[in-house]
């Protein structure tokens, strides 16, 4: 039984604070996963290293998670391939600038990693590519209500080439993509890739000057 603005009836204070310490820590262990195993992967990042970085007790992850392998997944299920969720995106420039801001910011991300590492586990990878389908189904959506043919490969073809993007800039692949200013790299790749998915072929008299 409650009453406005009141806590449960038999909670106390204590634990009432504790319950919110304890998803305070939780939420730090699971930023501090996502940001180092984006850097760094599963097999070079530590608990001691997520711990130290949470600010909280290592042992924690037992607790909250399970294991290390059951906080990578819950990392990679957690995160969001730019800075809003996929059904937000407004069309494919919102898309690339959001995924293009993500990595320079943070570098590739759990899922990234989980994707292209050969030491990820099946797990893991499955969980990963899961939630590929948040980035392609909008697009698919997109192009089918424009009546654009083959519209889900075209997505697939999108997203392949924004991931190999993002992880050439964020691995350092090539000196002149990894150096190009963030909006150039943006308006780059949101015209190339709008061909595609505007359904488009390039002018003939682009093509052949």
């Amino acid at each position: 039984m409650t009453t406005a603005g009141s806590q449960p009836v038999g909670a106390s204070p204590a634990r009432a604070s504790r319950s919110r310490d304890a998803a305070a820590s939780r939420q730090a262990l699971l930023g501090a996963a996502q940001e180092l195993f984006g850097q760094g992967g599963f097999e070079r990042t530590t608990v001691r290293e997520i711990g130290e970085r949470a600010g909280v007790d290592a042992a924690l992850i037992a607790r909250y998670f399970g294991s290390k392998a059951d906080l990578y997944i819950a990392a990679v299920t957690a995160e969001r391939m730019g800075d809003q969720p996929v059904s937000e995106y407004g069309g494919l420039e919102e898309m690339v600038e959001s995924l293009v801001a993500r990595v320079d910011r943070h570098g590739p991300g759990p899922i990234l990693q989980a994707l292209v590492r050969s030491d990820t586990s099946e797990e893991i990878r499955a969980a990963a590519q899961a939630r590929l389908p948040r980035l392609v189904e909008p697009l698919v959506d997109g192009m089918e209500g424009r009546g654009t043919a083959q519209a889900r490969l075209r997505a697939e073809i999108t997203v392949s080439a924004l991931i190999g993007v993002a992880l050439g800039r964020s691995l350092g692949w090539f000196a002149e993509m990894g150096s190009a200013p963030h909006q150039e790299l943006v308006e780059l790749l949101v015209d190339a890739l709008g061909t595609l998915t505007d359904g488009q072929a390039p002018r003939r008299a682009d093509r052949t000057r």
